[in-house]
């Protein structure tokens, strides 16, 4: 049936369905972090199946894998800083350097619980959170 030059196609009206929880629990997986590498391994896994099922999966899928990316990056780049700093305390100027990166990655850290947090009662309100310092690794 035409109307409105749209073609009605049973096939194409196989929508995907909505499913907050899963959204939610796609972001509160990310707290796995701290179990080793599974607060990327479950989000990987969860996009990957429910992509195609769920309806924001794929959205909410990408911008999380790319948070987690960034921050390993992130936290590549500080633990870097940081053994290059503790190097320096042998000539007495490291000291301050691991003060400073100390002030630097309570913060860091801190973000990995709360922006996960914010995201899956977001994503369970059927919002999308956007997480700040994010690089979209993947579009």
């Amino acid at each position: 049936m035409i109307e409105n030059n749209l073609i009605e196609n049973p096939i194409i009206e196989h929508t995907l369905k909505e499913d907050n929880s899963t959204l939610a629990l796609l972001h509160y997986s990310q707290l796995l972090n701290f179990f080793g590498f599974f607060g990327i391994i479950i989000p990987v896994v969860l996009w990957s199946t429910k992509k195609t099922e769920i309806k924001g999966m794929d959205e909410h899928g990408k911008h999380v894998i790319n948070y987690q990316l960034s921050m390993l990056l992130y936290g590549v780049i500080y633990a870097m800083l940081f053994f290059i700093s503790i190097l320096l305390t042998f000539i007495f100027i490291g000291f301050v350097f691991i003060i400073i990166l100390s002030i630097i990655g309570i913060p860091l850290a801190l973000l990995l619980i709360v922006y996960p947090i914010i995201g899956g009662i977001a994503a369970s309100k059927g919002e999308f959170y956007k997480y700040p310092l994010t690089i979209k690794f993947i579009s």
